[in-house]
């Protein structure tokens, strides 16, 4: 894949922020012609909502499939699990931060990031070949694997009532990953990364149950396959959440994620399958 290199996050929101307020600024509170219209007095809700900042804490379950290459060698590395060949937590406490632009009434603008990063420490009970280092039976190992994820996503909503709202439209997500392996009593060390674009097909929905509960939910998946690389993202979520004030909400949600990618070409060889599910709760401020 090609290799990118991604902006901080906090860098990343506010150029968003910085280009997309001028229109959020110069849009109509609503239009009859072009979404649903809020009463008078009424309160607000996702569907009304121009923006939100979403703060989330997430309980993932996380497996890795992975296999590292030699150099010129596809499919010469040792298949690998990353929590039981290689001692990666099987569980992992991340912090998800997502922003909304609303650009008129039926348009949606998302930002998320997610940073998911592990180590471990193992003695191997067999040869490894990990890239261009074979790490012989009984030797203690330590591995990372370092995970950054930033997606773009805009949405159209075809259907918007008081109560409902379904849209669909693209996404892009940035990816960059680093796994290494290492022995540092031996001096042996392999480190490599992957880092690229990956589009996505998405749809999301809203359905507004009463003043102060809402469910919402999305999906967003693309798989793809081109001369030596294949690979797939898929990344869904739901959530119920309670509107507590008018500007801030709580909720408690879901999510799962998982990402593939192989590739027999001669610049990074390999295989990495990443998959992360579980119960989330997060707080949220709008207006």
């Amino acid at each position: 894949m090609q290799q990118i290199r991604m902006l901080p996050p906090w860098r990343a929101s506010l150029a968003v922020g910085v280009l997309l307020v001028p229109s959020l600024l110069g849009a109509p509170l609503a239009a009859a012609a072009d979404g649903y219209v809020p009463q008078e007095g009424e309160g607000t809700n996702p569907i009304t909502d121009r923006f939100y900042l979403r703060v989330t804490f997430w309980r993932a379950s996380v497996r890795t499939q992975l296999r590292i290459d030699p150099a010129g060698n596809p499919y010469g590395g040792t298949p690998l699990s990353g929590e039981s060949d290689l001692g990666l937590p099987e569980r992992d406490n991340q912090g998800r931060v997502e922003l909304m632009f609303r650009l008129r009434e039926r348009n949606r603008f998302r930002v998320d990031y997610l940073l998911e990063d592990r180590s471990g420490q193992v003695t191997l009970p067999k040869s490894v070949i990990f890239g261009d280092q074979t790490f012989a039976p009984g030797t203690t190992v330590q591995s990372t694997l370092n995970w950054r994820m930033m997606g773009f996503t805009y949405t159209h909503a075809f259907v918007q009532t008081e109560h409902f709202e379904f849209g669909a439209g693209l996404g892009v997500h940035l990816i960059d990953a680093i796994a290494t392996a290492q022995t540092p009593d031996l001096l042996q060390k392999h480190e490599t990364s992957v880092a690229g674009a990956w589009p996505t097909l998405a749809v999301d929905g809203i359905w507004n149950i009463s003043h102060r509960f809402a469910l919402t939910a999305r999906a967003q998946y693309l798989g793809k396959n081109v001369n030596t690389f294949a690979g797939s993202l898929a990344d869904y979520h739901g959530d119920v959440q309670y509107r507590w004030e008018r500007n801030f909400a709580v909720g408690l949600g879901y999510s799962y994620i998982r990402a593939s990618y192989e590739s027999d070409s001669s610049g990074t060889p390999g295989r990495l399958v990443l998959a992360m599910s579980g119960p989330e709760m997060f707080v949220r401020v709008s207006f």
